[in-house]
């Protein structure tokens, strides 16, 4: 994998349930850069074995190629999600492709998918284990103050290496460069955790309810214990 503390933590744990967005975008990048074999077994009982030719954290998607059964192209495309497994490098990854629809890259015929919210990885060993039961996902939030100015921001992404991602109010005045001293984190299964932010990037994104919001990218300045719970509110151990 293209770093090494996750594979660390998976052999430690033999089993993990990723949502950071930024790590599974690595992993995906990793997998299509190896030419990994990405397999879902379809309704029609056909097997459609593909590879990933493109991924884009930014926009949401990735790219499949089409297998070399056309049946078993038609059924995925048939399919309203695809539940896709893949072994690379010593591990084995599960992880959906939802709303699969036809697309061409670079001239060639493929699959377009949503990108995952979730990706479960697990030691190759640990192939026979029970199915995995997928924890539901607590809100994290952010109480941030800037001068005499507070709001609060969701937190949707913390990345190993200590970057997070902030969902909050456009109308917040916030650009690169800004440092914003003792946010409160909170978690329902935590004590809030205070951090400073250094803001790397401000972006506008349009929510699923058609509400504009600010995307905010920040470097989380903190312990490492601290950054440490809360990179697993996001790579979640599941012994």
């Amino acid at each position: 994998m293209s770093s090494p503390d996750i594979t660390q933590r998976l052999a430690t744990s033999g089993q993990l349930l990723v949502r950071s967005e930024t790590e599974i975008g690595r992993i995906l990048d990793a997998m299509r850069e190896d030419g990994s074999t990405v397999t879902a077994n379809l309704r029609s009982e056909l097997m459609f074995m593909s590879q990933l030719l493109f991924v884009e954290p930014a926009k949401g998607f990735m790219l499949l190629s089409y297998s070399n059964h056309k049946p078993a192209n038609s059924a995925a495309l048939a399919e309203l999600k695809l539940t896709l497994r893949c072994n690379h490098r010593g591990a084995q990854f599960a992880f959906s492709g939802a709303i699969p629809q036809a697309a061409v890259h670079s001239g060639q015929p493929c699959i377009q998918c949503h990108l995952p919210s979730v990706m479960v990885a697990m030691q190759q060993q640990r192939r026979a284990a029970t199915r995995v039961a997928v924890p539901a996902q607590a809100p994290v939030s952010c109480e941030v103050r800037m001068g005499v100015l507070s709001f609060d921001a969701k937190v949707v992404d913390v990345s190993l290496e200590g970057i997070g991602t902030l969902v909050s109010d456009p109308t917040i005045p916030l650009c690169a460069g800004t440092r914003l001293e003792h946010a409160r984190i909170r978690h329902p299964q935590h004590e809030p955790i205070e951090v400073d932010l250094e803001v790397r990037h401000v972006s506008w994104v349009r929510l699923a309810n058609g509400e504009r919001a600010s995307r905010v990218g920040c470097k989380i300045l903190s312990s490492p214990q601290n950054l440490e719970e809360l990179i697993r509110l996001f790579i979640i151990d599941l012994q």
